[in-house]
């Protein structure tokens, strides 16, 4: 079963909490209306590197990862009506600030993370002989799973840059904020499976 986050934008405009979104109607029928922000217009990659970074044991945990804070208490009205809606299916609430996000993107830049599992042994070959350049090219890590009975793959283990596997989704994350006005900007978030 898949994991799924549900991250939203808020700002803060004269002491007050309001979203940065664009939130929509939405009717599913039997009593279920009301408004979100459309996958197309949010964060919606699914990343379980990135997952457990902005939210430790969301699927992964790594020694620089934020722990889970719950949902604000001064959460805007949409999202605490968000996070209402899923119940318990929504799990691991969270908050961050705009500037904990843009010190961790650049914190990102002197750190690796451990990835293992299996790749076929002649994609392996053709990875370590990348990183053996001295220039490696990190796309050559995928695709490799966690486990498979085939015979052509061998396990591994190899530290990843994080801003390689993490990097891009969370500078993703922050450009979202581009011209949005404000005092301070935050994500609240939480996942579900």
């Amino acid at each position: 079963m898949g994991c799924d986050i549900h991250l939203y934008k808020e700002k803060c405009v004269d002491g007050k909490w309001t979203t940065a979104d664009e939130w929509t109607a939405y009717d599913c029928g039997d009593d279920d209306k009301g408004i979100e922000v459309s996958w197309k217009n949010r964060f919606s990659d699914r990343n379980y590197q990135l997952f457990g970074l902005l939210s430790a044991g969301v699927r992964e945990e790594h020694k620089f990862s934020f722990a889970p804070r719950g949902l604000p208490f001064d959460a805007c009205a949409e999202i605490a009506k968000m996070s209402e809606r899923y119940g318990v299916d929504g799990h691991s609430h969270s908050y961050l600030f705009l500037h904990e996000l843009k010190a961790m993107s650049a914190f990102l830049d002197s750190q690796t993370i451990a990835v293992s599992g299996m790749k076929s042994t002649e994609e392996l070959k053709a990875l370590r002989a990348s990183i053996a350049t001295g220039n490696p090219d990190w796309s050559l890590l995928f695709p490799y799973c966690r486990s498979t009975n085939a015979r052509d793959h061998e396990d591994f283990e190899i530290e990843v840059p994080a801003s390689f596997y993490v990097g891009a989704g969370l500078k993703k994350i922050i450009s979202g904020f581009d011209g949005i006005d404000g005092e301070n900007h935050r994500i609240v978030f939480f996942f579900d499976n």
